[in-house]
């Protein structure tokens, strides 16, 4: 009985301790759109909207462990969401985070979101395909804070 207590305790400070979560903090952020369905670089070499580049004060946590994504922007008066991720693609040091997100507006609206965090280079794209408008979207996180946790 005292070993199975034992291994739980030490399985549960283990797991607790070696959380992987990329926190990310983005003060300058730019939105490009392109109609129909593009990949990110194309819609950033030939956008048909850029929205010009906006200062913003917002936070992301992504809790790799527990699978969430959790939004706060103070820029936007303190509105934050936490949505499931469903889906953790690894290419090096390039993590692809696949989410679906809903609309602002009108919840029942669904899109699909791919993050892009590079946690060498410190560089997040944030993209979304509307299937309603039929438009790629990027939004290119120009200056951020990125602090890892229990990342290797």
């Amino acid at each position: 009985m005292k070993n199975s207590l034992l291994i739980s305790i030490l399985l549960l400070t283990y797991f607790s301790t070696n959380a992987q979560t990329i926190k990310i903090t983005v003060t300058e952020a730019q939105v490009f759109a392109r109609f129909g369905t593009h990949t990110n670089e194309e819609v950033l070499k030939a956008p048909d909207e850029d929205r010009g580049l906006k200062h913003i004060d917002c936070d992301y946590t992504f809790d790799l462990q527990e699978k969430t994504s959790t939004f706060f922007s103070r820029s936007l008066g303190g509105e934050g969401n936490t949505l499931p991720i469903h889906n953790v693609i690894k290419n090096g040091n390039l993590y692809i985070l696949e989410i679906a997100d809903h609309g602002r507006h009108d919840a029942s609206s669904s899109y699909p979101v791919k993050i892009y965090v590079d946690i060498e280079n410190e560089t997040m794209l944030y993209t979304w395909y509307d299937p309603y408008l039929e438009r790629s979207f990027v939004s290119a996180c120009w200056k951020l804070k990125m602090t890892l946790e229990g990342m290797q």
